[in-house]
């Protein structure tokens, strides 16, 4: 398993030959996660209706679901250790700065895909758009050196489970949303009123 994880990452990894792509890939690797979560964020705002439920509680359930996959993730790391590609590993195209720390499991991939199924349970066409973006970051991680292909997967399965963990008790969750609908209110009530 440890010989095919690295295997595969070798393979990924040298790809890294085209000054043009390691730009692109390194955006995607570095930055597209604030593209993603600035979109996952508007979808609050949007009106038009993604859903049968209202978008608010759509981000909500996003929202939890991201949580709980960076909480699991957490927890999973204090179990296993590895060093990062970079480290570990000689003569990796490491396109991106990451510091020292854990590779395993990611948490890119576990944020990314909490949402992107997430949002999929509700929209399929929209979540489609986010399960590609989580897959493309997870994808632009291994390509710049930072993980190995095994951190990308289990953090994206810790992720698809925190979001059916989250789905199956969104009932319970309601008058969380509520509760966190009603400080919205008021501190939009409060911004209207000071102008």
């Amino acid at each position: 398993m440890i010989k095919l994880n690295i295997y595969t990452f070798r393979i990924i990894n040298n790809l890294a030959t085209n000054k043009i792509v390691n730009a692109i890939i390194a955006f995607s690797a570095a930055n597209l996660i604030y593209i993603f979560l600035a979109s996952t964020v508007l979808i609050y705002f949007i009106k038009t209706p993604i859903s049968k439920i209202d978008n608010k509680r759509v981000f909500f359930y996003s929202l939890f679901s991201s949580i709980l996959a960076l909480i699991l993730n957490i927890i999973t790391g204090k179990f296993y250790y590895e060093k990062r590609p970079f480290l570990a590993l000689k003569y990796v195209h490491q396109l991106i700065y990451h510091k020292i720390d854990n590779s395993f499991p990611s948490d890119h991939a576990a944020i990314t895909f909490a949402i992107a199924i997430s949002i999929y349970m509700y929209n399929k066409k929209i979540g489609i758009l986010f399960l590609i973006a989580a897959i493309l970051i997870g994808f632009s991680r291994v390509f710049s050196g930072v993980h190995y292909p095994l951190d990308i997967i289990v953090g994206a399965i810790i992720g698809i489970i925190s979001t059916f963990i989250i789905y199956i008790s969104k009932e319970k969750l309601e008058n969380l949303i509520k509760f966190f609908l009603r400080i919205v209110k008021i501190f939009e009530y409060k911004v209207k009123n000071t102008k």
